[in-house]
């Protein structure tokens, strides 16, 4: 677990360096463009996501499962980068035959709802292949075990950069077309950090070496490859499909709304995704040697710590939602229950710890395909019968329950294979210590001062939580940390 809690550490530290500057970012987006255009870089975003992720080919899911096999600095890992990128291109360029074919169609089911989305609809293309090769250097460096600078370009640099774009345009150096340019630029500059960084530690080998990869291991590639663009294609999907189906229903004013609003709830998830990181190598290395008592292991402890950071800020944002929506202009207001239902979604995601990183590590990482391309139709539909019934709300509602049905597939799935069952009498605790520690905030009076009345409510509910999982011993793992900083800071 050494490298797993220093990594993630760091991941974790850029990481929230990084939402600390999306915060800002998104708090004065929200007053600096108007609803259309924030759905217009929601967009953008969603749909690059969407196409990037079939254009890897699924090689993102080989490299991290599969270069164990390769890993051999001496030797180049066995020119693994080269195929990588062969691959890389070769997706890309279906994908672009592709986009040609639907551009099209999707101009033309922008009009009336989403007519400035259609004016910028070409940078997709630059923003697909620049995230195409910052996803295939990216799990490159994980599966070698690097897995900070990864953090440090997407969630550090690149919000520095747009944040920089944002003071530009808030200067009137540049209009709304510029801003999107530079926004465009910001997010492909991350690709060279990596790049600069693969040569830098020398490990830029991209000469193929003949006569490695054996029968056996190219079928094995080939059949991982596959279901990993079912499981990625169809992940990406229902990651993206709510911003992408309230632009179809609602227009992009309403999709501008569920992405500001929505971002305080996927703040959550950002320990989660910074243990994922690190954790996929791990465990891809773990069943190779089939050290199947520590994956147990890693998994208990993940859902364990997890679940307490996730129900912290849960509490936290349900103590505040009020001065949350006053924070923003309140033209942002219906995305109250927006914030809520997708945070309540995050929490049972974060409570069931690294469930998909062992499916999909594991010999039965084809069924992990099965569950998400099930979840995508129940995606589909559930969007089509909520957001009709209740806007953005029902979008909400949706992805949130979407996620829960997928996590509680992947929870029954590795109680049957592998009997892991990671949840104790902690797991009780901490449920009942969130219930404890969030009384006390329905009970205080507004204090008059916005910035007062945060800074009171999050303390109170956040030292009532955090003495309580001390008392208790709810977190093993995490009170550790907690007694261990708290030593640094008497001293």
């Amino acid at each position: 677990m050494g490298i797993i809690e220093k990594q993630a550490t760091r991941n974790l530290i850029f990481s929230y360096l990084g939402a600390g500057l999306g915060f800002v970012t998104v708090l004065w987006t929200a007053h600096l463009f108007t609803t259309a255009e924030n759905g217009v870089t929601a967009l953008l975003v969603s749909y690059t996501a969407l196409f990037a992720q079939f254009a890897n080919l699924g090689f993102t899911s080989v490299t991290i499962r599969l270069f164990p096999y390769f890993r051999n600095k001496d030797k180049g890992h066995h020119g693994f980068l080269f195929y990588a990128i062969i691959v890389s291109f070769i997706g890309f360029f279906i994908c672009w035959l592709v986009f040609l074919f639907l551009k099209p169609h999707i101009i033309e089911s922008s009009r009336g709802k989403s007519e400035l989305f259609a004016t910028y609809i070409f940078y997709l293309l630059p923003l697909i292949f620049f995230t195409v090769f910052f996803n295939i250097f990216d799990s490159y460096l994980r599966a070698g075990y690097s897995s900070v600078i990864g953090s440090l370009a997407k969630d550090f640099i690149q919000k520095i950069l747009i944040l920089a774009m944002m003071v530009l345009y808030f200067l009137k150096l540049m209009d709304f077309s510029q801003f999107i340019l530079g926004y465009i630029i910001s997010t492909c500059l991350p690709t060279f950090v990596l790049l600069f960084y693969i040569i830098r530690q020398n490990e830029w080998h991209v000469k193929p070496v003949r006569g490695f990869v054996s029968k056996e291991l190219r079928s094995e590639m080939l059949k991982l490859g596959l279901f990993s663009i079912l499981a990625g294609g169809a992940g990406a999907i229902i990651l993206n499909i709510d911003a992408i189906m309230v632009n179809k229903f609602l227009g992009e004013a309403e999709t501008g709304i569920y992405r500001i609003t929505g971002f305080f709830a996927t703040a959550m998830l950002i320990p989660a995704r910074s243990i994922y990181r690190i954790t996929s190598s791990i465990v891809a290395e773990k069943f190779k040697t089939n050290e199947i008592k520590e994956i147990h292991k890693m998994y208990a402890q993940s859902c364990n710590t997890q679940l307490a950071i996730g129900a912290l800020l849960f509490i936290g944002i349900l103590a505040n939602i009020d001065n949350i929506l006053h924070l923003i202009p309140g033209t942002f207001a219906s995305g109250k229950y927006v914030i809520l239902i997708l945070s309540a979604g995050f929490l049972v995601e974060m409570a069931t710890g690294i469930n998909q990183v062992i499916i999909a590590n594991s010999a039965y990482y084809r069924f992990d395909a099965y569950f998400v391309v099930a979840l995508v139709g129940l995606a589909v539909a559930a969007n089509f019968i909520f957001i009709p019934l209740y806007g953005i709300t029902g979008c909400a509602i949706a992805t949130a329950t979407i996620g829960v049905l997928g996590n509680a597939m992947r929870f029954i799935f590795l109680k049957i294979k592998f009997n892991m069952q990671p949840y104790t009498i902690n797991t009780i605790k901490l449920i009942l210590i969130s219930v404890v520690a969030i009384m006390p905030s329905f009970f205080i009076p507004y204090l008059n001062n916005l910035y007062v009345d945060i800074a009171v409510r999050s303390s109170i509910v956040g030292g009532i939580f955090i003495l309580l999982i001390l008392k208790t011993e709810a977190t093993p793992e995490l009170n550790k940390k907690i007694r261990k900083n708290l030593i640094r800071f008497k001293k």
